[in-house]
């Protein structure tokens, strides 16, 4: 990504310190460790490496969280970095693979590593993560691919309330009535990291994932169904119209 440019600048004539003016998009890395380094040569760079490893127990925590929830379900293993494409920002992805993005689990770690700030920011950024990381469990329980990445949408929506991402509104409806959460509450949305929440959400998760086994089972229902239900919401559209 460019930056365009920026001038270096010094921080006190008798110091020998320099100050070097970052973007805005770059102050989510305020307080992160970072490495300074230069490659010489006929283009010489200066290369800010952050270390962000101090965030990656906050995969770990949401990981632990959505094994809990879907544990009546199946066994979905260890979280493994090797799943995902990782980016600094969400506009970073790595192919078809599922990402996530370090500036996500910033958000997360400075809300919650002291007090508990569950702010719109947090949610989105808890249900992004969440997303990506149900579509790779949901593989591993035996979802197709399409399959998978309509439940990593829906669970997080059932988790968090988010509606993120440009998933079937059908796939979402449709689990989201068949589920025991009313209909656009997320259960996290006061303590996404409480493992009782997640807990007693074990039911709705299952619920959810049967529709989808339900769906892969027999392909045919699902775009028989969805069809109809398109048709209705566009018919329910044009009578509201005429009511105007």
């Amino acid at each position: 990504m460019d930056f365009g440019k920026r001038n270096i600048r010094s921080a006190g004539r008798s110091s020998g310190s320099v100050e070097i003016t970052l973007p805005v998009e770059l102050a989510v890395l305020e307080g992160i460790p970072s490495r300074l380094s230069l490659r010489d040569g006929i283009a010489p760079e200066i290369v800010l490496q952050p270390d962000l490893q101090v965030i990656m127990p906050v995969f770990d925590r949401l990981w632990d969280l959505l094994r809990l929830g879907l544990e009546a379900i199946g066994e979905i293993g260890d979280f493994g970095e090797a799943d995902y494409g990782f980016g600094l920002f969400r506009a970073s992805k790595l192919g078809t693979m599922s990402s996530l993005t370090y500036t996500d689990a910033l958000t997360i770690h400075r809300s919650f590593g002291t007090t508990v700030d569950v702010t719109p920011q947090v949610l989105e950024a808890f249900a992004c993560i969440i997303e990506s990381m149900a579509t790779v469990a949901g593989r591993r329980l035996g979802l197709s691919s399409e399959r998978a990445a309509l439940f990593g949408n829906e669970v997080a929506y059932l988790v968090s309330g988010e509606m993120i991402g440009a998933r079937d509104a059908f796939a979402r409806s449709l689990a989201s009535q068949s589920s025991s959460i009313p209909r656009g509450t997320g259960w996290c949305r006061s303590a996404p990291l409480s493992s009782d929440n997640w807990r007693r959400a074990q039911h709705a998760l299952m619920h959810a994932y049967d529709q989808f086994r339900s769906w892969d089972n027999d392909p045919a229902i699902f775009t028989k169904e969805r069809e109809l239900w398109y048709r209705a919401r566009h018919f329910e559209a044009q009578l509201r119209a005429t009511q105007v």
